[in-house]
């Protein structure tokens, strides 16, 4: 109705309430409140699970300039949010990094709900699913090589939108790395394609530990559920992982997601970390994996009645999403 997805669209037809833009800053303006609302509608489909309202072949809006420019109103030109995924060496803008990020975080997502049909998935070099799966693997290894140097970490790691761009990146190989290794093995794939996507989706949960035992200010960032759901993902990881032999550095890592999440539960009133810390308690202990850390995440008051928690899906490789517990649940 505001006419805020086709800012940039002259002369496509559509109908808004508000004038054309009378100056660049304004027409900045509203490409950064449409980039808000975009990343909203793509992280909350991308965790819970929702349909998104927002179709990208509908927009025409550059990606946001950098904040210099903004703030001293001098125009900035940036790529047209569909050529910006795509050109390599393409120089883009922190809230840009965080627009482009959270977009693969959603096509990841999405790859890793959409089962294949058996027959179509037996052959990886003609499946149009393993193509797709490899096109979203390769744009996240570009993405990731391409940061500029204000979202690249430990550089900028007191910069929270660096923070929050590196942990996306990773979220997305982790979703879609774990549905690929659960259908890698369900149809009898080469065991070196389980190996990649292995190595990948470990490198991946040790990076965003990594990112987490670096920041000088977590409960700040522990503010933004999105992070608290990336420790979370990086528990399932390490769990899955695990061999039968006792593996010390995998219980440190799980023990360090659990004392972030009692930390958020317990410091921010926060009652998602509190549920997701007790469900990981109780996935630990049924693995024979008790700790201190174990003890204090069971200790957590939680009422059942209103906190949301993590649940999988019927298939093996399902990611978790939210969801209210059921009345036979609670």
């Amino acid at each position: 109705m505001l006419g805020l997805h086709q800012v940039d669209g002259a002369g496509l037809v559509h109908t808004s309430v508000l004038p054309p833009p009378q100056s660049w800053p304004e027409a900045e303006e509203r490409r950064r409140t449409w980039w808000a609302l975009y990343c909203s509608d793509r992280l909350v489909g991308g965790t819970a699970g929702w349909p998104v309202l927002i179709d990208e072949k509908d927009m025409s809006v550059r990606l946001p300039a950098s904040e210099r420019a903004f703030e001293s109103g001098i125009e900035e030109m940036t790529s047209l949010f569909t050529s910006g995924l795509h050109e390599e060496c393409q120089i883009f803008s922190p809230f840009a990094g965080r627009v482009i990020a959270t977009s693969l975080f959603h096509q990841a997502f999405q790859h890793s709900i959409q089962a294949p049909l058996h027959n179509s998935a037996l052959d990886p070099g003609t499946s149009i699913h393993w193509k797709h799966y490899r096109e979203i693997d390769n744009n996240l290894v570009v993405f990731l090589q391409a940061l500029p140097n204000s979202l690249r970490l430990p550089r900028e790691i007191r910069c929270r939108n660096a923070v929050f761009v590196n942990i996306i990146i990773h979220m997305s190989f982790i979703c879609l790395h774990r549905a690929a290794i659960s259908r890698m093995k369900s149809f009898g794939l080469p065991k070196s394609m389980i190996r990649r996507s292995t190595a990948r989706l470990v490198c991946a949960a040790e990076e965003i530990l990594n990112i987490f035992r670096m920041m000088s200010d977590m409960n700040e960032h522990l503010k933004n559920s999105i992070l608290v759901y990336s420790v979370y993902l990086t528990s399932q990881v390490f769990l899955e992982d695990l061999e039968p032999t006792e593996d010390f550095s995998q219980q440190d890592s799980l023990d360090f997601v659990l004392r972030i999440m009692v930390l958020s539960a317990k410091l921010l009133d926060n009652a998602v970390s509190g549920s997701m810390a007790v469900q990981l308690a109780m996935e630990m202990r049924q693995r024979g994996l008790d700790s201190h850390a174990v003890e204090k995440a069971l200790e957590l008051p939680l009422s059942r009645h209103l906190i949301p928690t993590f649940t999988k899906g019927d298939a093996p490789s399902s990611g978790p999403v939210f969801r209210l517990p059921s009345n036979n649940e609670t």
